[in-house]
């Protein structure tokens, strides 16, 4: 029975606890600092001009057209808002995030100044494939998947392309669907309040799933050197070609030199060629 020989354990739980720790941090509450975007306080005491025409007045399609105009109003001011709290603790954890997600130390050296990019690997555990009419079933404790191949780049990526995004100013509704009321102020207030959270619990969704995609490529680029170290995958080949001068016309290209990734990594299922993991 051959022993299958994992990568290593403590770096998985590293990040982890990395990953996680960061996330906690990162979705901590700021206090209100200044040029941040328009508070909730404003958006709900927002008010139609004086000597705007009575359109959409007396009729219930003007009280469902403000309360949509209301949930979107503060949808995506509690979206900027909160956007903009959390891009400013990202800030702080910059030096961090960069030393724990440092792409540059997984890139491979290729001709002509290049690199190649590992590919990402995925795993998944106690996997369960059953046919489709029910009579068979195979299950695997572990299954090693490659979900991005390896590609030429120039230069590592970047975790902040991940995960940093800007925030908009909020543009109000148009005016005919601002509160004249009192009754319409109360409805205002209480409806934007109801986006404002939307919005907020919005912004906290995508930044955990793009905090999750950088997690997920760099574990998957780890994971991929791990595999490789231990003969369970193979490297990728690139071909170099020197063309000389080529083109003509209006451009020509002198010691032009091209690199093309030929063979792709592949996994090696003969558990007999692989080598143990350090623990």
């Amino acid at each position: 029975m051959h022993k299958i020989m994992l990568w290593s354990c403590s770096m998985r739980r590293f990040l982890a606890r990395t990953a996680e720790a960061l996330a906690c941090s990162f979705l901590l509450v700021l206090p209100a600092v200044a040029a941040q975007p328009v508070p909730l306080s404003s958006l709900q005491e927002i008010e139609a001009p004086a000597g705007l025409s009575e359109e959409l007045s007396g009729l219930q399609i003007r009280n469902d057209a403000i309360r949509e105009a209301a949930l979107s109003y503060g949808a995506r001011g509690g979206l900027s808002a909160r956007t903009f709290e959390l891009m400013l603790e990202v800030a702080k954890y910059d030096t961090e995030m960069s030393r724990v997600f440092d792409f540059r130390q997984l890139l491979v050296p290729a001709p002509s100044g290049m690199l190649i990019e590992p590919p990402v690997i995925d795993e998944s555990q106690y996997a369960l494939k059953v046919a489709p009419e029910g009579q068979e079933a195979a299950v695997a404790d572990r299954v090693f998947a490659i979900d991005k191949p390896a590609r030429i780049v120039s230069a590592p990526r970047d975790w902040r392309s991940y995960i940093e995004r800007e925030w908009d100013m909020v543009e109000p509704p148009v005016a005919v669907l601002l509160p004249r009321t009192d009754e319409e102020r109360a409805s205002w207030r209480k409806w934007v309040s109801e986006g404002w959270k939307m919005g907020f619990q919005q912004a906290d969704e995508i930044f955990q799933a793009d905090l999750d995609r950088l997690v997920k490529d760099y574990t998957g680029m780890v994971r991929y050197r791990m595999l490789l170290a231990q003969g369970m995958v193979s490297a990728p080949y690139a071909m170099h070609q020197d063309r000389g001068v080529t083109g003509g016309g209006k451009e020509m290209r002198v010691g032009d030199r091209a690199i093309r990734i030929t063979g792709p990594s592949q996994f090696e299922p003969r558990a007999e060629r692989w080598t143990p993991a350090d623990r």
